[in-house]
């Protein structure tokens, strides 16, 4: 970058460089209320870099100069693989204050996420790795005691080969700097859309790292709704509903889905809170449950179960699963009018998930074999599940709905084959001991015990057969 001599032709750089410099202007790349950013050439280096100057109407303004200059050394002290490197700076009363930095090529998860949704396109798993990586770039700031304060869409680069980098860290602060007494607000900076209300209201004092997760938030609240926290007609209205901090719960999906996820919507909006103390203490705790969401291992509710207890019961709706996570637990179900043993089930197997799959009613009851501890599945979640694959959910559910037709085939066969055993039963009891044709009720009643079917099933069964119930005897039907 530095070098001697005069620059080596092409267009210079409005606004002019400091001695020694040798760069060559390539075109405006962007402008904002303090700096314009150009593309230049490095002409002693041979590299295009990023050129970002003062505003030439700031040059006389000291405020402007140290925050500007601020900006620079911050960055520049930030050597982290998600934030854009700085390479040379330079500012004086006869020099411009610029610096110079790494040249990101790319879009901005703004223009990602704006192309997405224009396009039809799901592009949620890939918001929420940008977002994890922009979590990266925070917690190392905030390790550092830095605060980036301006965390929106707009400020994350996302390039060609999978780059992220936060950017624009003009209104970035040092924790240690922040004034904290006298508590007197002043003029709010940032960008009210994604602005925690401590920031909105100028209330200095009370900005931490729960300020960049409120931001960070807004980030996810925009990819799961199309639209930042905050909104008005006007900067005066939209600075005010972020100074209210009250947050719509996301409603309306922008990814083409039936339902948001709702474990993804409970993050949002716990980072979201307009009280700091009922955010997440650290952008860490916030990647922590993105990164268990996006694994899918997020936190289920558990209940545990006394041996002897039914956990669930044939029959009833279906309305979540469980997972074992400590003890047994026995699945029984009813077949021909008998309880009949399916399995036992231990740590880590699941079950009740067919009922929901299949849309129908459980098809055996599960009892604690010993004390049980299970993580709770409900319909909602498993059903978010399968939405993100509409084909593997299509596959289950059909396997579920045939399963359930097998076995309910099988349970009445198995039924009829206990009903047949009774009667032939019967008639060897008649054979046997029966008088005159008579055999006493009691022992049909025994042999249908026996048989395990229904005493009434039994009867009609016999009734076919010229046999019929005389009181207190089983008698051939009166001609």
């Amino acid at each position: 970058m530095f070098g001697f001599g005069k620059k080596q032709g092409g267009a210079a750089v409005p606004g002019g460089t400091p001695d020694g410099w040798q760069v060559t202007d390539l075109g405006a790349l962007g402008t904002g209320g303090m700096a314009l950013v150009h593309k230049v050439r490095d002409e002693h280096l041979g590299r295009e870099v990023a050129f970002k100057a003062l505003r030439p109407e700031l040059a006389e303004a000291p405020d402007a100069i140290n925050r500007f200059v601020e900006e620079a050394r911050i960055t520049a002290q930030l050597e982290h693989p998600n934030v854009p490197p700085v390479y040379a700076a330079a500012s004086g009363q006869k020099r411009s204050a610029c610096f110079t930095m790494k040249l990101l090529d790319g879009q901005t998860l703004q223009q990602v996420l704006a192309q997405n949704e224009k396009e039809g396109v799901d592009g949620l798993a890939a918001a929420l790795d940008v977002i994890l990586r922009v979590c990266d770039a925070l917690a190392y700031a905030h390790s550092r005691g830095v605060l980036h304060l301006d965390v929106k869409p707009a400020n994350v680069m996302v390039g060609s080969f999978g780059q992220v980098y936060l950017v624009d860290w003009g209104l970035a602060q040092r924790l240690a700097d922040l004034q904290r007494a006298p508590k007197t607000r002043t003029s709010p900076n940032g960008t009210p859309a994604y602005m925690p209300p401590e920031q909105a209201l100028g209330e200095l004092w009370r900005l931490d790292e729960r300020s960049d997760v409120f931001a960070v938030g807004g980030m996810l609240y925009r990819v799961l709704t199309g639209r930042a926290p905050f909104g008005g007609a006007t900067y005066e209205a939209t600075l005010a509903a972020a100074q209210q901090g009250v947050v719509e719960p996301p409603k309306v999906p922008s990814r083409g889905v039936s339902a948001l996820p709702r474990r993804l919507v409970a993050i949002t909006l716990k980072a979201l809170a307009a009280d700091p103390a009922q955010r997440y203490p650290s952008v860490n705790a916030l990647k922590g449950d993105l990164e268990a969401f996006v694994r899918g291992v997020t936190q289920l509710p558990q209940e545990r179960f006394a041996a002897g207890q039914p956990i669930v019961r044939e029959g009833e709706p279906g309305e979540c699963a469980y997972v074992v996570l400590a003890g047994q637990c026995q699945a029984t179900r009813l077949a021909g009018g008998r309880q009949e043993v399916l399995r036992t089930l231990g740590q880590g197997e699941m079950f009740g998930e067919t009922a929901i799959f299949a849309r129908a009613p459980r098809s055996a009851t599960v009892t604690a074999v010993t004390d049980v501890v299970v993580a709770k599945v409900d319909r909602a979640t498993l059903e978010e599940q399968l939405e993100r694959n509409a084909l593997m959910a299509l596959a289950i559910r059909t396997v579920a709905a045939r399963f359930l037709e097998l076995d309910a085939k099988r349970s009445e066969l198995v039924g009829t084959r206990r009903l047949d055993d009774a009667v032939l039963a019967v008639h060897r009891a008649l054979a046997r001991e029966g008088q005159g044709g008579q055999l006493a009720w009691a022992v049909v009643e025994q042999l249908a015990t026996e048989a395990g079917v229904p005493t009434a099933a039994l009867e009609a069964r016999l009734g076919q057969l010229e046999l019929v119930r005389a009181g207190a005897v089983l008698t051939f039907r009166p001609r």
